[in-house]
This record gives C-alpha cells, structure tokens and sequence, in this order.
C-alpha cells in the first residue's frame, strides 16, 4: 500500500532542484549593459510577428516583454479576455504563495472526546481534514499508525468524517481531460489520494490475475481483459479500458504480455464512500477491525487530538501540482485560499476575493481574471494576457521568487514539457495549459542576452500544441537574431 507521489498520479516525485540561475534577478554586470544597449538590444514595441504558421491572428494572445521591465517586445491582442487552461494554475499558485506562505502547511487530525478503556476507544472518531491536496494513503497510515501507538486497537463508535473546512466547492464547466495528465476527480476536505486507487496487472498462465491496491471492501472487480503475445508498446494504458460505476470496476482490453507487472490508477466511488474503505483498508492492517459504520460529523468542541498529519510544504505541493498540471491539486488550493481567513461564509466566493487581493498587492489590475476554480479546467475562466504577463513580472520582484520559479516546468524536464520545446531546453521554462480548443504557454524565456517573460495563448480549435511550441521557438529566435544583429562590429 504506497501513497501516490505528487502532482501526477502516477509520477516520481518532482525534482525541486532548479539552477541559482532561476532564482537570482539579472545579474549587475548585465544590468549595466542593458542600460547602454537598451534601445539597440530590444525590438521596437509591437514588433512583427514571426510567421504564425497555423495559428490564425485571431486566435492569438500574445504578450512578451523584458522580465526586468520595459515596453512588451511583441502584444498581439494581450488585452483580449481569453481562456487560459492551465495556465490558470499560475494565478492560484502566485496568491497561494503570497497569502499562505511557502512554508505553509496542510493539518489532518483524528479527534474524539470519548475515553480509551484499555485498548479500545469508546466512542466515536472524527476524521476532520483541511484540504490537504497531497493526502494519501501513507498519510492516512500515519493517522492510524498513531492510534495504535497510543494503544488503540478497537473503535466501539462510528468513523466520522468531518468536512467543515469547507462551506462550497465550486464547479468545473469542463470535463475533457486537461493535458492527459489528470483524473476529473472534485475537491473535498478530506481528499484522498485523489480519490483513486491502484489496479496491479500479473500475467500467469490462465490470463491476467488483477490486484486493487489497497484492496478496497466492496468493490467489485470484473475482469475482462485478454492476454496476448507482445511488447506493451505506449503502456499498459493503450491497451485497457477502465470504468468504474458506483461498486463496480470493469477492464476490458486485449493486454501484451509485455504489460506484466503495470499499474493502472482508476478514480473510484464518491469522495465519501471512497474514504470509508480507505480508512477500513488502512485501520484493517493496523488492527484487525473491519467495518465501522461511517457517516458525516463536525467533532464536538471538546473533541481532543488522537493523531495527527501535516503536508509537505505548500511550495513543494505547487511543483508537483504545476509540473503535472493537477486539476484536483489546484481546485484544493484555491479552496483553501477561501478558507484561510478563518471567518467562515462561501469558500468558493472568499477563495476569488483572496486571489484578487493577491493580485491587487502587486499591482496587477485583477479585472482582467475570471475564476471559476482556479485550476483552468473550466468554459468559463478567462485571462488576458498582458495581466498574466504582468503577474510573472510581478513574481520576479517577490520574496517568494524562488519558490515561484521552482513550479515551471522546463523543455525535456520532469512533467509536461517533458517531451516538447527541445529547441528551448536550458533557456526557458514554461506552465503548459491545453483543452481540446484551448493551447497555451506561460513562463519565461531566455533570448537575445535577455529573460522575458511570455504568455501565449491559442482560442481555437484544430490547433496543435507543437503550433504554438513552434510559434514560441520562432519568437526565441527572432530575439536572438536582434541581438547578433544590433551587436557592434569590433574594430580590427
């Protein structure tokens, strides 16, 4: 039983290491070159674009400018609200990271106000959680882990679960899968391990023998998949169909003997139900006791603390949640950016206001954003992208610059650039956001003897992600080709 790294289900854990080159301003001695070479080093504001290729002009945001500041190099449209993808989960992060802190940290306790005679509590156990968006079944083993060391064994009362953090959790207007990389799995306070769980493939000699890791009670597994000779050519995932209705999980596919020993992740179940087995598979393990009756509670004030976990860092949460594009992760963030104020009322309304703010304290006009759930899998999210462009100059001027850098992917890195822009790898960095009509890049982007900052982004449909990847590569080499170009002749 192994919880899921973070971000991408299933991923390594994220590389947070990153070059003192991404965390430091453009150095003095460049600085004091660009004072000189300013007006010869940049293009004119509004310079013409490089071929668009298939990207028609008006379907392109575009905005690039000097991340130390000055006039954009190109604006193709930057003050058009359009839909971001996500990109989105820039503007969530930034205001995470300036309300929370980056070493803000989730908490999940156990709770009861009921007295322990001897190895049994007698009563019944609250299971109150904040939102942690990295909460997994190592997390959840932690918790019982606890239990047992106070010598807890039985839990003569009910499993509650106490989802208070909470007060709304929002919408998703879109439900296409973003980037491949996720599962559509709703936010809750007590996610866990994104509500899915692992399906082991074993090859033997009357076909395929599956495993639900951990095993969860009452789920029904019906296997219907077919062995056959063969590589696992592209994954196990090419090759399975997975759908899971209420209890009931079915494979269907035929499967290379070549998959043996691939995991599949499935979302299973409502958040509630999910939970509930999560918790009897784990308590199960840990004690021997098996189905507690379960049902929703708020732990009574004079509840006191049986166990409790705490996340990793907020910023080591937002690599893994940016790197993999984590609808669920984000949608958690935000929601807790609602809930941070301590002072009640709509999450979801409180979050936006949060986020706003975030924006307004570093000068960014917020009227050019529209949220839904912060995560940019959404029909009704909007951006322009001057604003996005102005919050990664903005976060190059803040405390947390580091941290900020840190959860942008780079060309051929960890994540979702992991197999795109090589033309760019070692100068650049990039939050990727696609939908099925939607492709955009922000990040930043070293040309020219320069770092920009640059958003672009795609509104249509039929468009490639290697369009816009090729638009941005032309765009890096139309600023290298100022600078050769304006660089003075040395004399003989």
């Amino acid at each position: 039983m192994h919880g899921y790294p973070l971000g991408k289900v299933p991923a390594l854990r994220s590389d947070t290491r990153f070059s003192a080159f991404w965390l430091l301003p453009v150095s003095l001695l460049h600085r004091a070159s660009c004072l000189l070479l300013s007006l010869l080093a940049v293009p004119a504001l509004s310079a013409p674009l490089p071929p668009l290729g298939p990207i028609d002009a008006g379907t392109l945001a575009l905005w690039v400018a000097p991340l130390d500041g000055g006039p954009p190099v190109y604006t193709h449209r930057a003050d058009a609200a359009v839909n971001p993808a996500s990109t989105m989960k820039l503007v969530t992060s930034f205001a995470a990271l300036d309300t929370l802190g980056p070493d803000f940290h989730w908490q999940t306790g156990l709770y009861s106000s009921a007295p322990v005679n001897g190895t049994s509590l007698a009563g019944d156990l609250y299971w109150r959680g904040n939102g942690d968006p990295a909460f997994d079944f190592d997390a959840l083993a932690d918790l019982t882990g606890q239990l047992r060391d106070r010598g807890i064994r039985r839990i003569d009362g009910a499993l509650l679960l106490d989802k208070s953090a909470f007060t709304s959790l929002g919408s998703s207007s879109e439900q296409d899968p973003d980037e491949g990389r996720t599962y559509q799995v709703g936010p809750d306070p007590l996610l866990t391990q994104y509500k899915t769980a692992a399906v082991r493939l074993y090859a033997g000699d009357s076909g395929w023998q599956v495993v639900l890791d951990p095993p969860l009670r009452g789920i029904d597994t019906r296997n219907r998949l077919t062995l056959t000779p063969g590589a696992c050519t592209g994954g196990v995932g090419r090759h399975v169909s997975a759908s899971a209705q209420e209890r009931n999980l079915v494979l269907n596919g035929k499967v290379p003997a070549g998959c043996d020993g691939s995991v599949l992740y499935v979302p299973l179940l409502d958040h509630d139900t999910f939970q509930a087995a999560a918790f009897d598979a784990v308590w199960q393990e840990r004690s021997g006791q098996t189905g507690l009756p379960v049902r929703r509670g708020n732990a009574p004030a004079d509840a006191r603390l049986l166990a409790s976990h705490e996340s990793p860092p907020l910023s080591e949460v937002l690599v893994g949640l940016n790197h993999y594009s984590n609808n669920v992760m984000a949608r958690q963030v935000f929601l807790t950016l609602g809930a941070s104020d301590g002072n009640g009322g709509d999450t979801v309304r409180n979050a936006e206001a949060a986020v706003r703010a975030a924006l307004t304290r570093h000068g960014i006009d917020s009227r050019a954003f529209v949220f839904e759930n912060g995560a940019g899998l959404s029909r009704r999210e909007r951006v322009t992208a001057g604003a996005l462009g102005e919050l990664l100059r903005a976060a190059q001027r803040a405390p947390f610059w580091g941290e900020f850098a840190a959860l942008l992917p780079r060309p051929g890195g960890a994540g979702t650039l992991h197999q795109r822009l090589p033309a760019l790898a070692g100068r650049a960095r990039f939050k990727t956001g696609t939908l099925n009509d939607v492709h955009a890049l922000a990040g930043y982007l070293d040309a020219g003897g320069r770092r920009y900052a640059l958003v672009a982004i795609v509104n249509a449909s039929g468009i490639r992600n290697s369009a816009l990847d090729s638009l941005v590569e032309r765009i890096a080499a139309a600023l290298d080709a100022q600078q050769v170009q304006d660089r003075p002749v040395a004399g003989r």
